[in-house]
């Protein structure tokens, strides 16, 4: 059976990342895409692509049917519903599947001090992929992608602690332990080319960056563009930590944003993978920006 990937099919490409996922096999002429939607989705697609809806539980003989000649299988679907991606594999493999990558997007979820953290976010997408390395004997490939935040995201939303809006960073302890970030179009274009060289990209991690910076280096940054000196409330990580622990146990899932925040900038849980994996950047032909020219493209957006 050859190895090479032309048909690939979407799960999830309505949500923060599926759309850059999405745009990049769409632009390259080598594959053909298709996307899987539940029925209740209000996303819109391009009227160019084939769009296959299936009810929200995503019933396996749906799946099966909607996967028949496909090459492979990209999730996205959000992390809650992560254990229905093995309900996904069962389905890939029987319509003949060669390649499941899952929605592992994110943080190093093999950090054990992270998962001890933040189990309710991670085991669902560390066990989907123990669950693939399973399936691997039944001819079903899979690829996971470690990305840190979406870096556009971070940024906008003040999820890494920065307020752009009234010019203010809310810092972890210093601010100068180093988090890995990826840029959302960097993203979608590591997925893509790692379909064009399967054998080199089947069965592992893939570790991508655009940048590896701490708060302070942002925060420069940001001064730089914008000309303006930002106040900075330094916080205890320790504390923030133990505030979103208990936030986490009384079921207030706003806690998770500062967990996150402290599995990123806190030396230790996995958020500096640079410095212990190697980079797939250049495997995957990643481009190269400076931490300036993506920053000013997020203050003109």
């Amino acid at each position: 059976m050859s190895s090479a990937i032309r048909n690939v099919i979407l799960v999830g490409a309505g949500g923060n990342l599926g759309p850059s996922i999405l745009s990049a096999f769409v632009a390259d002429a080598h594959f053909s895409v298709a996307v899987l939607t539940r029925l209740s989705s209000t996303s819109s697609f391009p009227a160019y692509v084939k769009v296959h809806r299936i009810s929200d539980d995503y019933p396996e003989a749906d799946l099966v049917e909607a996967f028949k000649g496909q090459d492979a299988v990209v999730s996205t679907i959000a992390t809650a519903n992560a254990p229905l991606q093995r309900r996904m594999a069962d389905a890939a493999i029987k319509a003949g599947v060669k390649r499941f990558v899952p929605s592992e997007f994110g943080s190093d979820t093999r950090n054990h001090k992270a998962m001890a953290i933040l189990p309710q976010y991670f085991k669902g997408k560390a066990d989907t992929v123990d669950y693939l390395k399973v399936k691997e004997a039944e001819g079903l490939t899979w690829t996971a992608f470690v990305t840190g935040p979406f870096f556009e995201l971070a940024m906008k939303s003040g999820f890494m602690g920065f307020d752009m809006k009234d010019r203010k960073v809310t810092r972890f302890n210093e601010g100068s332990d180093a988090w890995s970030t990826t840029k959302l179009g960097s993203i979608g274009l590591a997925v893509k080319n790692a379909m064009l060289i399967p054998e080199k990209t089947a069965n592992k991690y893939l570790f991508i960056d655009s940048f590896t910076v701490s708060q302070r280096d942002v925060l420069s940054s940001f001064e730089r563009l914008t000309g303006q000196v930002w106040d900075v409330v330094q916080v205890d990580a320790e504390e923030q930590k133990k505030t979103g622990l208990e936030k986490m146990s009384k079921g207030d899932f706003s806690g998770a944003m500062s967990l996150i925040r402290y599995i990123n900038c806190v030396e230790g849980h996995g958020g500096n993978y640079a410095s212990y994996e190697q980079s797939a950047n250049d495997l995957l032909s990643l481009p190269t920006q400076t931490l300036d020219e993506a920053l000013a493209e997020v203050l003109e957006g």
